[in-house]
């Protein structure tokens, strides 16, 4: 018989049931992702900046949960609040959870679905039935089943859990699959490693940021992460060096002296030589910083070596110092002191163009620059070349293959891509509602792009794919919105190969940078007074901004400080080699 519904509220403490002991760890970041992963036409509508800590090293053990067993005689409210607290403990296959459940639903129940994550309060149990409950939570975000981290902005969600009886003790019969858990659980179980793809040429690894429960299955979760693919929305811009079909032969990769022992299907066979060096190179990247890894091929063992000639490389670094421009002189500004030093063959020619804008290509010979009569490639030792005269144009981006990015501010859809001969090639850009650019920089990968778009009453900032045919740019997958500062968007640049940041004056007037790991979490940092232009170096402590009146700014302690005046402008570099 139907009972009167009952409404209850369900908090963080409350749905850990009663009896839960828990050693936790201390917190490792927070939750703060404004990033959506599926793919999509035109620029995401979806985003906010939250306040969060950047990704640690997953350096902790596993924390330890002992979530209480059904009690005797418990509620179908007490089953249910136990279910949502043990199944928040992934320890062998969700044992725990599974005694909540009945005989027959046991085995069916795929907590592995999906993760949904909510703020723990606010939960509110509606009792419809002696033997339905429904359960309203309203998501902050989700984890799909391959580990991909979206930041949702929804209504509650009902969640239907549904009760029987067996020998007298009420177990869950029904229960919608993936798991419920609160921000600082999540915080607690699960933790972020970048698996890594190669660009088309292979000559970089390029991160994908996953989310996977830390513990004794994380390897295995990786591992399968890699052989099935990269995100949706960096399909078609990076490359495997795994042949097709590829997989496990077992259920587990088993980790033994901190090597993982992959063993791959006879699909691997396929792969010559190199590609097994690539493989090899691909999983070692991809597993937690300490495992080494050994492939067998159906159990029979492959003598792989490493990569020696053209390995891969990962988190290109740039020069530590800051490349700018002060009187005449443009160059490196010295550790200490007010010196420049030279780019032999370019500075003089850059600094005589007069900038506005100069990105420096890996290898340090080449640049992308904006001058007045527009934007020109310099090569160390030859004549300037103009390569772009029209009127309002972006500071221009250059790749690894040194094709020059060039769009103007006000007309976004306007951007051509310039190959090392000076062939001008226009692309289709998946942002058809922007109305201004402000920003557009290639990754030190060459395989992604963000832009910091406005469509007249906001701001964007988004990242997209690169797609090539051989070495040349031929398309822009579809854009992936970031964190942004609000107000209006002044700049933007990459810090590392996962990390990025945007800078935006807000209708107070104050600036404001936020620094946001592709697939992790955003943090919103202190901004120097009057800031115009940011340029990341190699970690975002080493962020500089360049103010309005030529101050180079660097951060010191907890805030910003000057570190030289009389800058005219800050370039970006894209790397050191290449």
């Amino acid at each position: 018989m139907t009972s009167p519904a009952r409404l209850h509220t369900l908090r963080g403490h409350a749905v850990r049931g009663h009896g839960s002991v828990r050693v936790l760890p201390a917190l490792l970041v927070a939750i703060s992702l404004a990033v959506g992963l599926g793919a999509c036409t035109g620029i995401p509508r979806d985003g906010v900046v939250h306040a969060g800590n950047d990704i640690a090293p997953d350096d902790n053990p596993a924390p330890v949960f002992l979530p209480a067993l059904p009690q005797k005689d418990a509620s179908t409210e007490s089953i249910l609040r136990g279910f949502i607290d043990a199944s928040s403990s992934p320890e062998n296959n969700y044992d725990i959870a599974r005694q909540f459940l009945t005989p027959a639903f046991r085995s069916s129940w795929d907590p592995t679905a999906g993760v949904t994550v909510d703020n723990g309060s606010g939960r509110t149990l509606t009792v419809i039935e002696d033997s339905a409950t429904l359960v309203a939570v309203t998501p902050l975000a989700e984890v799909d089943q391959s580990g991909e981290y979206r930041e949702v902005d929804a209504s509650p969600v009902p969640l239907r859990y549904e009760f029987q009886q067996i020998g007298g003790q009420w177990r869950i019969s029904a229960a919608p699959n993936g798991t419920v858990i609160d921000e600082n659980t999540f915080n607690d179980v699960f933790s972020a490693q970048p698996v890594y793809f190669y660009d088309p040429g292979f000559r970089f690894l390029v991160p994908d940021l996953r989310w996977f429960p830390r513990g004794a299955s994380a390897p295995t979760k990786l591992v399968n992460a890699v052989l099935n693919g990269p995100s949706a929305w960096l399909d078609g811009a990076v490359a495997t060096a795994f042949p097709e079909g590829s997989a496990l032969t077992a259920d587990a990769v088993q980790v033994v002296r901190r090597r993982a022992m992959v063993d791959l299907n006879s699909e691997a066979l396929n792969a010559d030589r190199q590609a097994l060096q690539r493989m090899k190179a691909q999983l070692a990247a991809s597993l937690p910083a300490g495992l080494s890894v050994e492939i067998t091929i159906d159990q029979n063992s492959q003598a792989i070596d490493d990569l020696d000639a053209g390995a891969p490389l990962v988190d290109p670094r740039v020069d530590a110092r800051a490349l700018v421009l002060r009187g005449a002189e443009f160059g490196f500004l010295a550790a200490t002191g007010q010196n420049v030093t030279v780019l032999d063959g370019l500075s003089d020619t850059i600094a005589q163009l007069d900038p506005s804008a100069v990105t420096l290509a890996s290898g340090q010979g080449v640049a992308a620059v904006l001058a007045n009569d527009g934007v020109y490639v310099v090569r160390a030792g030859d004549e300037p070349k103009l390569l772009d005269s029209r009127a309002g144009l972006l500071a221009p981006s250059i790749d690894n293959d040194r094709f020059v990015w060039s769009v103007p501010a006000n007309d976004p859809s306007a951007l051509v891509v310039y190959s090392p001969a000076g062939e001008a090639t226009v692309l289709t850009t998946p942002w058809p509602e922007a109305t201004s650019i402000t920003a557009l920089k290639i990754s030190r990968d060459g395989a992604r792009i963000i832009a910091l778009l406005g469509t007249g009453t906001e701001t964007r900032f988004v990242v997209a794919s690169i797609t090539r045919t051989g070495a040349a740019p031929t398309g822009i997958g579809a854009p992936v919105l970031l964190a942004s500062g609000g107000g209006t968007g002044l700049d933007a640049t990459w810090i590392d190969e996962l990390t990025v940041a945007s800078l935006s004056i807000l209708p107070s007037g104050d600036t404001r940078i936020v620094a946001q790991q592709i697939g992790g979490v955003s943090s919103v940092l202190e901004s120097p007074a009057s800031s115009r232009f940011i340029v990341g170096s190699n970690s975002v402590r080493d962020l500089r901004t360049l103010t309005d009146t030529g101050n180079l700014e660097v951060q010191r302690g907890a805030g910003w400080q000057a570190r030289i005046d009389g800058v005219t402008l800050l370039a970006t570099q894209q790397g050191i080699g290449g």
